[in-house]
């Protein structure tokens, strides 16, 4: 089965540990070649596009992002030229503005105590810098693999929600194994072991009773017993997300 993603939706990939979630991902953006099946972004496969001209139109925020011993600013323009307006944006839709704002030296705060004046930030404000980067970059393929891992449940919302937003006119690739905040997606594609399982909105996959049905119900128990126990953190171990396998064809715009 092929995976369609078009400007200016916003697809969910979900699934259980080592479905190919990143996998599929990473093949997305150019990193890996695929082993079967063909990527083809506008008709035109991916194999015949200039590596360099591919990255210039992705933004990859992954899973495990570098926490660079830079400045904010560093840290969130990489390379490109830092532009007030653009930066602000970017961290606001990032909601690391209020990060920013808790920096005594703010953009110029520098993300490392290992050097004088050097400040650490924890997870979650890390995960919102990360997300300031991708948003910064302003690229017409936004992949975001578990980027609300360290957020706690309002954070996760709103940065949902920002995602939402930020998707307007851009194609937003994102990877998560919370899914009740998925079911904002233009269409979710349901992964295991490498190969699409199911696709659909929430609502149709909730209906269907396959896969995704399952997983979302054992996750909203899990959040069940725990608000009933007076925590709001789900059990140990639901819906973890992993690396694995992709054997799909996929086409991007």
């Amino acid at each position: 089965m092929s995976v369609t993603v078009a400007r200016g939706e916003v697809i969910a990939l979900v699934g259980e540990n080592g479905s190919g979630k990143t996998t599929l991902a990473k093949l997305l953006a150019g990193l890996y070649n695929p082993a079967a099946g063909t990527i083809h972004w506008d008709g035109t496969d991916l194999a015949g596009i200039d590596g360099e001209a591919l990255r210039q139109r992705i933004s990859v925020i992954a899973q495990d992002h570098t926490r660079w011993p830079l400045t904010v600013r560093e840290n969130i323009v990489m390379g490109r030229p830092a532009e007030a307006d653009r930066l602000e944006a970017a961290v606001a839709a990032a909601g690391a503005d209020s990060v920013v704002a808790g920096l005594s030296d703010g953009y110029d705060a520098l993300l490392d105590r290992r050097f004088r004046g050097g400040h650490d930030l924890s997870g979650g404000q890390w995960q919102r810098i990360a997300a300031a980067r991708g948003f910064y970059r302003d690229a017409d393929l936004v992949i975001f693999d578990e980027p609300t891992s360290a957020l706690d449940a309002r954070a996760e919302h709103a940065l949902f929600e920002r995602i939402r937003r930020h998707a307007d006119g851009r194609t937003v690739v994102l990877i998560t194994h919370r899914l009740a905040s998925v079911r904002f997606a233009d269409r979710i594609y349901v992964l295991d072991h490498g190969r699409v399982a199911e696709h659909g909105t929430h609502a149709e996959l909730l209906e269907r009773g396959g896969l995704y049905a399952d997983l979302y119900l054992l996750q909203a128990s899990a959040y069940q017993r725990a608000a009933d126990a007076g925590d709001l953190v789900p059990a140990d171990g639901a819906g973890q997300a992993g690396i694995g396998q992709a054997g799909v064809g996929q086409e991007v715009p």
